[in-house]
C-alpha cells in the first residue's frame, strides 16, 4: 500500500469513530441542551456545533500526525500505522469531548446559580416575587 491509501485509511476510520460518538450521546446531548438553552433553536445550535467539533478534532490530529510517520519502516507496517492511528483519534475524541463537556457544565451551573439566587430572593421577600 501506498501512503496515500493509509492516509485515507486513517480519515475514513477517524470519521466513522467521530459517527460512533456522535450516535451515543447526541440524543442525550440534545435533552441536556434543551433544558440548559431554554429553547429548541438555541439547543440545535449547540448540538451541530458538538457535531463539527467532534468530527473536526480527531480529523485535524489525525491529518496533522499523518505525514509525521510516513517513513518506509512504518509503511511496511499497516498494524503500527492502524494502532497510531486509533490513539490518535481517541485523543482527538477525548479533548473534543473535554471541551464540549466543559462549556456544557459551565452553562449548566450558571442556570443552577441563577436558580439557587431566585429562589433565595424568593425566601427573603416572598410578597414581592409576582414582580419577579
Amino acid at each position: 500500500m501506498n501512503e496515500l491509501s493509509f492516509f485515507g485509511i486513517q480519515i475514513t476510520i477517524a470519521l466513522s469513530m467521530s459517527a460512533l460518538v456522535l450516535a451515543l450521546i447526541k440524543p442525550y446531548l440534545k435533552d441536556v441542551l434543551k433544558d440548559t438553552c431554554g429553547t429548541e433553536h438555541s439547543a440545535e445550535f449547540w448540538v451541530r456545533f458538538t457535531q463539527l467539533m467532534m468530527i473536526i478534532t480527531p480529523l485535524v490530529i489525525v491529518i496533522f500526525f499523518a505525514g509525521l510517520n510516513s517513513s518506509t519502516e512504518i509503511l511496511t507496517q499497516p498494524i503500527t500505522i492502524l494502532k497510531q492511528t486509533l490513539l490518535q483519534i481517541l485523543v482527538g475524541e477525548l479533548i473534543a469531548l473535554a471541551i464540549v463537556g466543559r462549556v456544557i457544565y459551565s452553562a449548566i451551573n450558571t442556570t443552577l446559580e441563577l436558580t439557587r439566587a431566585e429562589l433565595q430572593l424568593q425566601k427573603i421577600s416572598p410578597n414581592n416575587s409576582e414582580k419577579l
